[in-house]
C-alpha cells in the first residue's frame, strides 16, 4: 500500500475553470463572499473571499489569476515547484498564469480578492497594441504591492455590490486597463506603446459622439466605440480622455443624465420609464448616477 506521501505524489493536480459554477469551492473552505459568476462579464471573473487558515490542494487554472490581499498574514506559496515564504499586507499582489502548478498555505484568517482573465483576452488586446505574439505572463509571488491592480479589484467589487448586472462600459474599461497593465509590467516581452498627445482627430471624435447620442438607450460597449472609428480599445480610451477630459464611460453617463433631465421636465413618462429610455439598467441605477452628477434625486429635480 502507498503511504501518505506517496498518495499525495500520485494525486493529479486539480484543473480549475472559473467559468464553471462553484469552481473555487474545490480550492477553499468557505464559499466566496462575492462572485461575478452571474454578472455576464465576458473573459473576466472576480471573487472576494474571507477564509480561515488553510492549505489549498495543488491545482492549475485555465485562466490567468491576479490576487490581492486585504489583510496582513504570513503565507507560503508554490509556483511550478518554487516555494516562497510571503508576509502579505494590504495590497500585496500575486500573479498565477494559466497552467501554472500552484498551491498556497496560510495559518491565519485571510481576506483577499482575485480576478481571473481568459488568456485569449491578453492575445487579442496584445495584438491591438503590437505586443509580441508569444505573450507570456511571469508568475509573481505576493511580496510587492500593486496599487493599480488593488484599485481595479476594489472598483470591480463596488460594481458587483451595486447589484446592477449589465454589459458595463465601466467594467470593460477596467478590464482593458488591467490587461494593458499586465502586458506592460508582468510579461516576458513588453509591448512598445505609441504616445499620442493630440487626442482623437476631429472627424473621429465627431463620429464617436454621434454614435453615443444615437445609442444612449442601448448597451454601449468599449468594443463598439473603438470599432466604430477603427481603433484599438486601449488607444481609443486614452485619446478620448485627452480630447474630452473624461473617460468614455463617464461621458456616456453624463449624456444619459442630460437626456433624462429633459424627459423629467416634460413630465410625460414615469421615472422608471425615463431610466430605461436613457440606457440605465433600472430606476435604482438611474437614481444613483443622477444623484452623483446633480446632487439630487430625479424626483427632486422634477419638482424644482
Amino acid at each position: 500500500m502507498l503511504n501518505y506521501c506517496e498518495e499525495l505524489t500520485e494525486q493529479k493536480p486539480l484543473l480549475i475553470d472559473f467559468q464553471q459554477e462553484g469552481a473555487s469551492n474545490q480550492l477553499f473552505t468557505n464559499p466566496p463572499l462575492l462572485t461575478s459568476y452571474y454578472s455576464g462579464w465576458s473573459n473576466l471573473y472576480f471573487e472576494h473571499h474571507y477564509q480561515p487558515g488553510y492549505e489549498t490542494p495543488e491545482h492549475r487554472l485555465t485562466m490567468h489569476a491576479i490576487t490581492t490581499t486585504f489583510c496582513s498574514t504570513p503565507s507560503e506559496r508554490w509556483l511550478d515547484g518554487y516555494r516562497q515564504t510571503e508576509y502579505q499586507t494590504v495590497g500585496t499582489t500575486a500573479i498565477i498564469p494559466a497552467g501554472t502548478l500552484h498551491r498556497c498555505l496560510w495559518e491565519e484568517d485571510v481576506q483577499f480578492m482575485f480576478v481571473a482573465i481568459e488568456p485569449k483576452l491578453l492575445l487579442s488586446l496584445g495584438a491591438e497594441v503590437d505586443a509580441p505574439e508569444d505573450i507570456e505572463l511571469i508568475p509573481q509571488f505576493a511580496t510587492k504591492r500593486d496599487p493599480l491592480i488593488q484599485g481595479i479589484l476594489l472598483s470591480l467589487q463596488e460594481e458587483l455590490n451595486s447589484n446592477i448586472q449589465v454589459n458595463n462600459l465601466y467594467v470593460e474599461q477596467l478590464k482593458t486597463t488591467l490587461v494593458i497593465h499586465l502586458l506592460k509590467k508582468y510579461c516576458v516581452k513588453k509591448p512598445v506603446l505609441t504616445n499620442h498627445d493630440d487626442g482623437l482627430p476631429k472627424y473621429k471624435l465627431r463620429k464617436i459622439l454621434e454614435y453615443i447620442h444615437a445609442h444612449l438607450n442601448q448597451d454601449i460597449t468599449l468594443a463598439d466605440l473603438a470599432g466604430s472609428v477603427g481603433m484599438s480599445q486601449y488607444y481609443f480610451v486614452r485619446l478620448f480622455k485627452q480630447s474630452m477630459g473624461i473617460a468614455p464611460y463617464q461621458y456616456v453617463i453624463h449624456q444619459r443624465v442630460e437626456r433624462a433631465k429633459l424627459l423629467l421636465k416634460q413630465g410625460k413618462v414615469t421615472i422608471t420609464d425615463i431610466a430605461l429610455q436613457c440606457g440605465f439598467a433600472n430606476q435604482s441605477h438611474f437614481t444613483k448616477h443622477f444623484r452623483q452628477i446633480t446632487g439630487i434625486t430625479p424626483k427632486a429635480y422634477q419638482q424644482l
